[in-house]
Protein backbone atom coordinates (compact mmCIF):
# COMPACT_ATOMS: atom_id res chain seq x y z
CA UNK A 1 0.00 0.00 0.00
CA UNK A 2 1.08 3.32 -1.01
CA UNK A 3 2.15 6.21 1.45
CA UNK A 4 -0.27 8.49 -0.08
CA UNK A 5 -3.26 5.86 0.20
CA UNK A 6 -2.33 5.68 4.11
CA UNK A 7 -2.40 9.53 4.46
CA UNK A 8 -5.91 9.59 2.28
CA UNK A 9 -7.02 7.02 4.61
CA UNK A 10 -5.90 8.48 7.79
CA UNK A 11 -7.44 12.27 7.18
CA UNK A 12 -11.39 9.93 6.15
CA UNK A 13 -10.73 8.32 9.53
CA UNK A 14 -9.62 11.75 11.29
CA UNK A 15 -12.31 14.10 9.69
CA UNK A 16 -14.95 10.96 9.69
CA UNK A 17 -14.69 10.11 13.64
CA UNK A 18 -16.36 12.68 15.47
CA UNK A 19 -19.62 12.06 13.07
CA UNK A 20 -19.44 8.93 13.23
CA UNK A 21 -19.44 8.83 17.21
CA UNK A 22 -22.19 11.49 17.48
CA UNK A 23 -24.25 8.78 15.24
CA UNK A 24 -23.55 5.83 16.67
CA UNK A 25 -24.08 7.62 20.24
CA UNK A 26 -27.99 8.41 18.73
CA UNK A 27 -28.08 4.91 17.65
CA UNK A 28 -27.29 3.31 21.34
CA UNK A 29 -27.59 5.91 23.91
CA UNK A 30 -24.25 5.42 25.59
CA UNK A 31 -20.83 7.33 25.04
CA UNK A 32 -18.80 4.46 25.65
CA UNK A 33 -20.38 2.38 23.35
CA UNK A 34 -20.57 4.23 21.01
CA UNK A 35 -16.70 5.20 20.92
CA UNK A 36 -16.13 1.37 21.12
CA UNK A 37 -18.29 0.85 17.98
CA UNK A 38 -16.73 3.62 15.83
CA UNK A 39 -13.59 2.34 16.72
CA UNK A 40 -14.17 -1.35 15.99
CA UNK A 41 -15.96 0.21 12.64
CA UNK A 42 -13.04 2.46 11.55
CA UNK A 43 -10.46 -0.94 12.26
CA UNK A 44 -12.42 -2.72 10.15
CA UNK A 45 -12.35 -0.27 7.20
CA UNK A 46 -8.52 0.63 7.55
CA UNK A 47 -8.48 -3.11 7.12
CA UNK A 48 -10.88 -3.97 4.62
CA UNK A 49 -9.32 -0.46 2.59
CA UNK A 50 -5.75 -2.02 2.69
CA UNK A 51 -6.63 -5.20 0.65
CA UNK A 52 -8.55 -3.09 -1.73
CA UNK A 53 -12.63 -4.31 -0.86
CA UNK A 54 -13.60 -0.74 -0.46
CA UNK A 55 -15.65 0.90 -2.63
CA UNK A 56 -17.06 3.67 -0.86
CA UNK A 57 -15.71 4.45 2.20
CA UNK A 58 -18.47 6.65 3.56
CA UNK A 59 -21.20 3.63 2.67
CA UNK A 60 -18.82 1.29 4.62
CA UNK A 61 -18.64 3.14 7.63
CA UNK A 62 -21.86 3.90 8.34
CA UNK A 63 -23.37 0.56 7.02
CA UNK A 64 -20.52 -1.52 9.07
CA UNK A 65 -21.66 1.08 12.31
CA UNK A 66 -25.45 0.99 11.82
CA UNK A 67 -25.42 -3.20 12.08
CA UNK A 68 -22.98 -2.97 15.16
CA UNK A 69 -25.36 -0.74 16.44
CA UNK A 70 -28.32 -2.85 15.39
CA UNK A 71 -26.41 -5.94 15.99
CA UNK A 72 -25.32 -4.48 19.98
CA UNK A 73 -28.47 -2.99 21.47
CA UNK A 74 -31.40 -4.48 20.17
CA UNK A 75 -33.62 -2.57 22.68
CA UNK A 76 -36.02 -0.04 22.07
CA UNK A 77 -35.92 2.07 24.69
CA UNK A 78 -33.22 3.89 26.74
CA UNK A 79 -33.80 6.24 29.31
CA UNK A 80 -31.16 9.62 29.14
CA UNK A 81 -30.49 10.77 32.37
CA UNK A 82 -28.59 14.17 32.83
CA UNK A 83 -26.33 14.64 35.98
CA UNK A 84 -28.14 17.89 38.30
CA UNK A 85 -26.36 20.93 36.59
CA UNK A 86 -25.10 19.50 33.33
CA UNK A 87 -23.92 22.30 30.68
CA UNK A 88 -25.63 22.34 27.55
CA UNK A 89 -28.09 19.19 28.47
CA UNK A 90 -31.67 20.96 27.30
CA UNK A 91 -34.49 19.53 28.45
CA UNK A 92 -35.67 19.22 24.65
CA UNK A 93 -32.64 17.51 23.83
CA UNK A 94 -33.08 14.63 26.46
CA UNK A 95 -36.99 14.06 25.26
CA UNK A 96 -35.77 13.57 21.67
CA UNK A 97 -33.13 11.64 22.37
CA UNK A 98 -35.73 9.43 24.37
CA UNK A 99 -38.54 9.16 22.07
CA UNK A 100 -35.72 8.49 18.92
CA UNK A 101 -34.86 5.37 21.10
CA UNK A 102 -38.25 4.22 21.43
CA UNK A 103 -38.63 3.93 17.64
CA UNK A 104 -37.69 0.42 15.88
CA UNK A 105 -34.07 0.55 15.16
CA UNK A 106 -34.31 0.61 11.59
CA UNK A 107 -36.55 4.10 11.71
CA UNK A 108 -33.70 5.05 13.82
CA UNK A 109 -31.45 4.54 11.63
CA UNK A 110 -32.96 6.07 8.66
CA UNK A 111 -33.98 8.86 11.14
CA UNK A 112 -30.00 9.45 11.96
CA UNK A 113 -28.87 9.18 8.67
CA UNK A 114 -31.27 11.46 7.03
CA UNK A 115 -31.51 14.13 9.35
CA UNK A 116 -28.09 14.30 11.49
CA UNK A 117 -25.42 12.94 8.90
CA UNK A 118 -27.62 14.46 5.80
CA UNK A 119 -27.49 11.43 3.39
CA UNK A 120 -29.53 11.78 0.96
CA UNK A 121 -32.31 8.82 0.63
CA UNK A 122 -30.24 6.72 -1.94
CA UNK A 123 -26.88 6.88 0.20
CA UNK A 124 -28.98 5.45 2.88
CA UNK A 125 -30.80 3.04 1.21
CA UNK A 126 -26.91 1.87 0.05
CA UNK A 127 -25.91 1.70 3.89
CA UNK A 128 -28.70 0.02 5.36
CA UNK A 129 -29.59 -2.13 2.41
CA UNK A 130 -32.89 -0.50 1.77
CA UNK A 131 -34.78 0.68 -1.93
CA UNK A 132 -34.94 4.52 -1.70
CA UNK A 133 -39.20 4.20 -1.53
CA UNK A 134 -38.24 2.05 1.75
CA UNK A 135 -36.11 4.30 3.21
CA UNK A 136 -38.86 6.75 2.52
CA UNK A 137 -41.22 5.08 3.91
CA UNK A 138 -39.06 4.47 7.36
CA UNK A 139 -38.13 7.98 7.75
CA UNK A 140 -42.00 9.48 7.17
CA UNK A 141 -43.32 6.53 10.12
CA UNK A 142 -39.97 7.46 12.11
CA UNK A 143 -40.78 11.37 12.22
CA UNK A 144 -44.63 10.45 12.19
CA UNK A 145 -43.51 8.23 15.82
CA UNK A 146 -41.15 10.73 16.82
CA UNK A 147 -44.34 13.82 16.92
CA UNK A 148 -46.51 11.73 18.55
CA UNK A 149 -44.16 10.60 21.33
CA UNK A 150 -43.07 14.18 21.66
CA UNK A 151 -46.38 15.82 21.97
CA UNK A 152 -47.12 12.78 24.80
CA UNK A 153 -44.31 13.99 26.58
CA UNK A 154 -44.82 17.82 26.11
CA UNK A 155 -48.05 17.16 27.39
CA UNK A 156 -47.00 14.95 30.15
CA UNK A 157 -44.39 17.68 31.44
CA UNK A 158 -47.22 20.23 31.22
CA UNK A 159 -48.76 18.07 33.92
Amino acid sequence: MSGDNDTALREFVTSRLPRLRRSSFLMCGDWRMAAELTRATLARLVADSRRGVVADPDVYAYADLMEACRRRNRRREHVFVASPGAAGVEAESILLLDALHKLTPRCRAVLVLRHWDGFDADATGAMLDLEEDQVIAYERAGLAALEKLLGESEAAMAG
